[in-house]
This record gives structure tokens, C-alpha cells and sequence, in this order.
């Protein structure tokens, strides 16, 4: 998860300051959704991505015991591209950079999501099962997190 939130800062730096924007069809693998990693558990998770149908990001509580927030880094999805091997580039805002976001279908509720980080050795590449979640399924905590940032997801 955090690796995702290095990612996006990483990418931001890299991107034009002076950029068109332009509105294309988003189309994405993936049903909207708060997705979370495949290890955690929907009742107790206290961070994810949530897919919008629009907008891509994490929403999350931090510091000790996941005592602080929620937080949400939601990007609008500029552009979507189809690859050969099945997964689907996300573009995250008007601009490409030099890291990147690709998902894929595993089935209706999973997926794969592989993070290309810009690094010091090059691209660093990351690779996440997750799952995911339906809102009736999340804890009191998080459902307020949805309702806050994400209220499309809501009735989910």
C-alpha cells in the first residue's frame, strides 16, 4: 500500500507543469470499488483504492493503531490504454510520467494492480493482488472514509 502512495509522489514530480487537458473514454477492467489488499480483511482493513469510475486512489487512516485521518489521494484517470498481456494502463491526471499504474482482471472481485515506481536502478516494478470489498462489508471506520471522500461507492 504505501509503495502505491511513494509511487504517486514519485510520478507527480516527473510530470509538465504546462499541460492540456482532455477529456477521453475511461475504460477499465475492473468494476468502481474499494479494493484492498488480497492478505487483509474487508472488516478490520483500514486503508485501500478506491475506483470511482472517474477517480483512482488510496483512502486511508495513518499513525499508531490507525488513530488519524481518514485521508483520501484520489486522482481523476486521464486516459485508460488496453496492453497485450491483459492489463490496463490508467493514466492518473492530464499527463503521463516516467512510473506507472496497470491493472488487470483476475475475476469480478480481484484484480491485479502493478505499480512501476521511478528509482534509482530504473522502473521499480510492484505487483498487488487485491480484493474487493463491498461497502456493507467494512467497519464502521472506513464506511465513514467512503462516505467522506467516495460517497459514489456508497451504496455498493
Amino acid at each position: 500500500m504505501r509503495g502505491w502512495i511513494w509511487a504517486l509522489a514519485a510520478m507527480a514530480g516527473s510530470a509538465p507543469a504546462a499541460a492540456q487537458t482532455i477529456a477521453l473514454p475511461i475504460s477499465m477492467p475492473i468494476d468502481k470499488g474499494f479494493w484492498i489488499n488480497a492478505t487483509d480483511k474487508c472488516a478490520s482493513v483500514t486503508n485501500g483504492y478506491a475506483y470511482d469510475g472517474k477517480r483512482w486512489g488510496a483512502v486511508y487512516y495513518y499513525g499508531p493503531n490507525a488513530s488519524m485521518g481518514p485521508v483520501a489521494e484520489l486522482e481523476a484517470i486521464g486516459r485508460t490504454t488496453a496492453l497485450n498481456d491483459g492489463f490496463t494502463t490508467m493514466q492518473l491526471g492530464p499527463t503521463e510520467g516516467a512510473g506507472y499504474f496497470h491493472v488487470k482482471s483476475l475475476s469480478p472481485d480481484r484484480m491485479m494492480l502493478r505499480t512501476g515506481a521511478p528509482g534509482p536502478e530504473g522502473i521499480q516494478v510492484m505487483d498487488d493482488t487485491l480484493i474487493r470489498c463491498s461497502f456493507a462489508s467494512l467497519s464502521p471506520k472506513m464506511q465513514a472514509a467512503m462516505r467522506r471522500f467516495v460517497p459514489a461507492l456508497v451504496a455498493r
